[in-house]
């Protein structure tokens, strides 16, 4: 019971979040929605349904991931640093910046549709990652309590942070869709805190994870591969 209760819960959040960011955008665009905005909060919603598809194959890992209110002492104070300004420029920001300054007349293009493609594939890889890592709670911090072992099957056995890999298809996604100079800017900034925040656990898992000194040697690339 108390499983359900925490997916519907985490779901609603979901909703909630995604709401409070079409209402920014409206808000920062004089209630204009536009075709382009029309396509990215139609994905944006539907991408719900890839966390509905974790939670029926993965239960165990997303209960983990809504336990942040029990983990916030043994979380570093940098990973609450960013996280915090991940959550408000990613879901909150980015919406009201795009509201305001992108042309909202422009068509829907085949540069719009490959960032709504993008976006859906990162959705997909997150998903997959949750399903292969029973150990990806939302904050970082090596769960000594649970046993932690390095996982090193699906998406990890091609880069050592898919879902942080997936954040970056967002970064290039959402300025696809949403183009304006502004929300390039609020994307790169949510992209840097992504590779200051994938460095950082990177080497406290190399410190503090028995196993992933060695999966980092067999393992080369962090976040893409061939680039880094």
């Amino acid at each position: 019971m108390m499983r359900g209760r925490g997916a519907i819960a985490y779901l609603t959040r979901l909703v909630i979040e995604r709401a409070i960011g079409l209402a920014l955008f409206l808000v920062g665009s004089g209630g204009v929605l536009g075709p382009r905005g029309t396509l990215w909060f139609a994905v944006y919603f539907a991408a719900i349904g890839s966390v509905v598809w974790v939670y029926h194959a993965a239960p165990d890992t997303m209960e983990a991931r809504l336990s942040i209110a029990e983990t916030k002492d043994v979380t570093p104070t940098w990973d609450k640093v960013l996280l915090a300004v991940f959550w408000l420029l990613g879901y909150f920001v980015v919406y009201w910046v795009a509201g305001r300054t992108c042309d909202l007349s422009l068509p829907i293009d085949a540069l719009a549709i490959i960032g709504a493609v993008i976006y859906l594939l990162s959705c997909v890889l997150t998903a997959w990652a949750l399903a292969e890592n029973k150990y990806a709670e939302a904050v970082s911090r090596v769960q000594e309590e649970r046993g932690q072992r390095v996982c090193t099957t699906g998406p990890y056995a091609f880069v050592r942070h898919p879902m942080y890999s997936a954040i970056i298809m967002w970064c290039v996604s959402v300025v696809m869709v949403l183009f304006s100079v502004q929300v390039a800017l609020v994307s790169g900034a949510v992209a840097v805190v992504i590779v200051v925040r994938t460095a950082l656990e990177d080497a406290m898992l190399a410190r503090e994870l028995p196993g992933y000194a060695q999966y980092r040697s067999d393992v080369r690339w962090r976040l893409v591969p061939f680039l880094w």
